[in-house]
C-alpha cells in the first residue's frame, strides 16, 4: 500500500472514528477535537456512494422554465406519476406539504357547486352517467363543474398520484425539546402507523410538539412519513442524522431511515431501536450514539464530478433525461436553487441543500 492509499483507506477512517468515540463527551476542547477529527476522517476516506440514490433538483433552470416558487402541486403530481410508471423504487419529496394549496378559482367553483346543488343537481361525486342523466342544462353544468373542480383541486390530484404510486415517503417536522406535560393534540393515524419499536434504557431525543404536519389528503395517501429534523453541532455543522425521535410514548424514524426501509421492502415493524446503542433495519445494524444519532458519511466529489448525480427537475420533466433512469432507485426531489429552501454546513460543503443531505444520509444507511 502506498502512502496516499494509506491515508485514504477505509480502515484509517475507521481508526479516526474510533478515536472520536473514545473522546466523545470529554469536555469542550475534546468535543472540538472530535469534530475536527471526524471532518478530517471524512475528507481522507474514499467511499463510493450508493448507486441506488438519485436526486432530482428544483434548481434555477427549473424555476426559470417552469415558473416562480411555489409551484402548483399538479407539477409534482405529474412527476410522481411518471416516476412511478418508470418503476422508481421510492419517491421522496423533501418539501413539507404542511398547508393546503388553494387555487383562487377553486373558491368560485365551490360556490357555483353549491348553487348547482340548490338547483337540483346531483353531487359532483356522482358518476358521469348520473350527472348526464339529469336535465340537459344541469347535466352539462355538472360535468363542467366536476372537470373544473378536479383540475383546480391540486392537493387531491397530488394525493391521488401518491396513492396510485404507493411508494411515496413524505417529511414532517417535530419540535425537539423536553415535554412538560401531555401533547396538545393526537397525531393522525397516518403518522402513528410509522412508529417503531424502542427497547433498552436509552432514550432518543425528545419532542414536545409538531412543527410542520403533512396535510390529511397527502398524508393519508403516502406510503410512509419520516421526520426531517436536523441536529447541528455547536459550530453549526451537520455531522449526524437523528435516526429516530421520541414523541411522548412513541418513537418515529427519520425520512432517510424510512426511505431506506421502503427501498428494502421493509415496514416500521422491521425497524428496532435499542436506545443509545443501535437501530436495526431488517438484518442491517446501524451503530448510534446515546441520542440514537448516526454519524453520516459525506461522500466527496471525485474527478470534478459530484458524488451524486443531480438532475434538473426541468430536464426530467421536459424529457431531456428519461424517466427510466430512475428505475429501482430512491429518488429524492427537493430545492437546490438559491433562496428556495435552506442550506447547511457539512464536513464537505459550507452550503449543502437539504435534499443532498438526505442523499448522503440514505446512502450512509
Amino acid at each position: 500500500m502506498n502512502k496516499a492509499s494509506f491515508w485514504k483507506s477505509d480502515w484509517f477512517f475507521g481508526l479516526v472514528v474510533s478515536l472520536v468515540v473514545m473522546v466523545l463527551g470529554g469536555g469542550e476542547l475534546l468535543q472540538g477535537l472530535e469534530r475536527k477529527a471526524y471532518d478530517l476522517g471524512v475528507g481522507m476516506a474514499s467511499r463510493t456512494p450508493s448507486d441506488k440514490v438519485a436526486v432530482i433538483a428544483i434548481d434555477k433552470q427549473s424555476l426559470d422554465n417552469i415558473g416562480r416558487w411555489p409551484w402548483s402541486r399538479e407539477i409534482y403530481a405529474d412527476m410522481v406519476e411518471k416516476l412511478a410508471a418508470a418503476k422508481a423504487k421510492v419517491i421522496v419529496p423533501t418539501i413539507i406539504f404542511s398547508e393546503p394549496q388553494l387555487d383562487p378559482g377553486l373558491a368560485y367553483i365551490n360556490k357555483l357547486t353549491d348553487i348547482y346543488g340548490q338547483a337540483g343537481g346531483v353531487p359532483l361525486t356522482a358518476t358521469p352517467e348520473e350527472i348526464a342523466a339529469q336535465p340537459a342544462l344541469l347535466g352539462n353544468l355538472g360535468g363542467v363543474l366536476k372537470e373544473a373542480e378536479q383540475k383546480l383541486n391540486t392537493d387531491r390530484r397530488l394525493g391521488d398520484a401518491f396513492a396510485k404510486a404507493g411508494n411515496v415517503v413524505l417529511p414532517m417536522l417535530f419540535v425537539v425539546s423536553d415535554p412538560r406535560g401531555r401533547p396538545d393534540r393526537e397525531l393522525p393515524d397516518y403518522v402513528k402507523k410509522n412508529a417503531v419499536k424502542l427497547s433498552g434504557d436509552g432514550l432518543p431525543r425528545l419532542t414536545s410538539d409538531v412543527d410542520a404536519m403533512v396535510i390529511d389528503v397527502l398524508g393519508k395517501n403516502a406510503a410512509a412519513i419520516g421526520h426531517l429534523n436536523l441536529d447541528p453541532d455547536v459550530d453549526g455543522g451537520i455531522r449526524t442524522e437523528l435516526l429516530v425521535l421520541n414523541h411522548f410514548d412513541q418513537t418515529f424514524p427519520s425520512l432517510s431511515l424510512m426511505a431506506a426501509a421502503k427501498s428494502l421492502n421493509l415496514t416500521p415493524a422491521d425497524i428496532q431501536v435499542k436506545g443509545g446503542e443501535s437501530v436495526k433495519l431488517g438484518k442491517l445494524k446501524i451503530g448510534t450514539d446515546l441520542d440514537s444519532r448516526m454519524y453520516t458519511f459525506f461522500y466527496k466529489d471525485r474527478d470534478n464530478q459530484p458524488a451524486f448525480h443531480v438532475d434538473s427537475f426541468f430536464d426530467v420533466k421536459s424529457g431531456k433525461i428519461p424517466y427510466d433512469k430512475y428505475r429501482d432507485k430512491i429518488v429524492l426531489i427537493g430545492p437546490t436553487a438559491a433562496g428556495v429552501g435552506s442550506v447547511f454546513v457539512t464536513p464537505i460543503s459550507p452550503n449543502m441543500p437539504a435534499v443532498l443531505m438526505q442523499a448522503h444520509a440514505a446512502s450512509s444507511i
